[in-house]
């Protein structure tokens, strides 16, 4: 099986964005509120034991029933990777909301709609996009044919028509970043697991070159205009390669255990690096990967800017991520290419995920759902962003009747904006009265210290609960028998009982920021 989903560096709820996600009735039921795009997901408990709910049956064949959507203009999950054509006129986004979406950059016009083949599950999540520097051709891929190929694929879609126009198979996991080298000759790909990159010649898409020594996965890749090749690993290395994909240098990451973003200087000279869940970034030499110097990041504390990039006249560095400073999530700007004095430049209220730079000098970003414009002033020129719930930091607000049938939640974060939803009747009801009849989660109970719940490293009674690497869990929720409690992570719904012993996992769309369960112990909510 491949590595679950993207990872993503430890994003607190006030900069991730948690937006609810369409999606169709699978084995557990999906039942949705028109209003501003919550969705409810009600899984029948049937004695803590849900057969039915243990993850999805892998297909022989693509899924030939129709999958509804609920479609709302914009992406309603996390953009993970944006992509622009060396022209600047269109402008591509890939998201765990199953889309590819291609705007005309200018002003931000939606162009068109790319939905690939999804299913149930992870099965169509997106992961990563680019697009040619013609503008011609646009490559998606993520969580991409696995359901019913047993590997992975890449999409190749016409940007004019959205047309699927062929696919590059048997990725043996998850891939995670995409890049075109800049006179298009190339496509890389780098993938999760310790599977490494893989090199495609764009006359042909055939595979040239590949790498397999990692040590774990690759988010970062990108190409200088003599088409060498640099890539950043969670093993804690970044590696050059040359114009053919043969590996000239690899060296330990100077700044941390996790290299997440990498950005070659226009001229090729100098290499930028960001970290995952470290407050660093480092500029290394184009030519063997030395540390040259650390871009000052004070005030970025225990936060990070995963995410790199360049002017394109090399005068500035730019870097993003989850760094959240007077109210907002800035992307960090230094002069004299990160020697010299930086700007925090209001940017989103979610996690800075991707950075780009464009032609006429100035930024294109991806943040959350959402995605915006910073032009050489450093200023907000075009901004794009969804109206979705967002679940975040409201746990002990979220409330749930004893029989199920009613649930009590917030469409802003931290419990702002709260709102009621009858099942039996379908009605929402805005700002409601206190009710006590609806109880929030249980999260202590005699005999089971359950601690870190909200971290990748949860314990019960000091013995550690098995999760997924770089999986991070989010929400807690006791049964009323104390026989059993339910975590909420990045990936999944897990059932442990009070000794620790996972007794089933349902696949999530997104983090599950807050579960519930009812006080029959028939029904839970996420």
């Amino acid at each position: 099986m491949p590595h679950r989903r993207s990872y993503a560096p430890v994003l607190p709820a006030r900069t991730r964005a948690c937006a609810a996600r369409s999606g169709s009735p699978g084995p557990c039921g999906i039942l949705w509120s028109s209003a501003r795009c919550l969705t409810v997901i009600l899984v029948p408990w049937l004695a803590l034991s849900l057969a039915s709910c243990r993850g999805e049956p892998q297909r022989k064949e693509p899924p030939t029933a129709p999958i509804l959507r609920l479609e709302t203009g914009m992406h309603t999950s996390s953009i993970n990777r944006i992509g622009i054509d060396a022209a600047n006129r269109y402008l591509v986004t890939g998201s765990d909301d199953k889309t590819v979406r291609v705007w005309e950059l200018a002003t931000g016009r939606l162009l068109r709609t790319i939905r690939p083949p999804i299913d149930v599950g992870d099965e169509g999540e997106i992961n990563a996009v680019a697009i040619s520097p013609d503008g011609r051709t646009v490559a998606a891929t993520g969580w991409t044919g696995w359901a019913w190929g047993g590997s992975n694929s890449i999409y190749l879609f016409d940007q004019e028509s959205g047309r699927l126009l062929r696919r590059l198979t048997d990725l043996p996991d998850v891939i995670h970043h995409l890049a075109y080298s800049r006179n298009g000759a190339f496509l890389v790909a780098t993938l999760g697991g310790t599977n490494g990159m893989r090199l495609y010649r764009t006359q042909d898409y055939t595979q040239v070159a590949s790498d397999t020594a990692y040590g774990d996965a690759s988010y970062g890749a990108d190409f200088d205009a003599a088409e060498r090749l640099v890539t950043t690993s969670l093993d804690g290395f970044v590696r050059l390669y040359d114009r053919g994909g043969k590996l000239r240098t690899r060296r330990k990451a100077p700044g941390g255990a996790h290299p997440f973003g990498v950005a070659f200087s226009p001229d090729g000279t100098l290499v930028a690096v960001g970290y995952a869940n470290v407050p660093r970034v480092d500029v290394l030499s184009g030519a063997d990967l030395a540390l040259l110097y650390a871009p000052n990041i004070s005030g970025v504390k225990d936060d990070d800017l995963f995410t790199v990039s360049w002017s394109v006249d090399s005068r500035w560095l730019y870097a993003g991520g989850r760094y959240w400073a007077q109210g907002t999530s800035p992307i960090r700007r230094w002069t004299e290419g990160g020697r010299g004095a930086f700007q925090d430049l209001p940017a989103a209220q979610s996690t800075i995920m991707h950075i780009l730079p464009l032609a006429q000098d100035g930024v294109v970003f991806g943040a959350g759902a959402a995605f915006g414009v910073l032009d050489a002033t450093g200023q907000r020129q075009l901004f794009r962003e969804p109206a979705i719930a967002s679940f975040g930091g409201n746990w002990y607000g979220f409330l749930f009747a004893s029989d199920g049938a009613t649930v009590q939640f917030s469409y802003e974060g931290w419990g702002k904006s709260p709102a009621r939803f009858a099942l039996r009747d379908r009605s929402l009801t805005p700002a409601p009265a206190m009710d006590k009849a609806l109880t929030a989660p249980v999260i202590t109970a005699s005999g089971l210290n359950i601690t870190d719940w909200h971290t990748t490293t949860p314990t019960l009674n000091g013995t550690a609960l098995k999760l997924q690497s770089h999986e991070i869990s989010h929400s807690l929720a006791i049964a009323p028998d104390s026989q059993h409690f339910l975590l909420g992570t990045d990936w999944y719904l897990r059932l442990f009982n009070r000794q620790g012993t996972e007794q089933w996992r349902v696949p999530v769309h997104e983090a599950a920021r807050s579960v519930n369960i009812a006080s029959n112990s028939r029904t839970l909510k996420v």
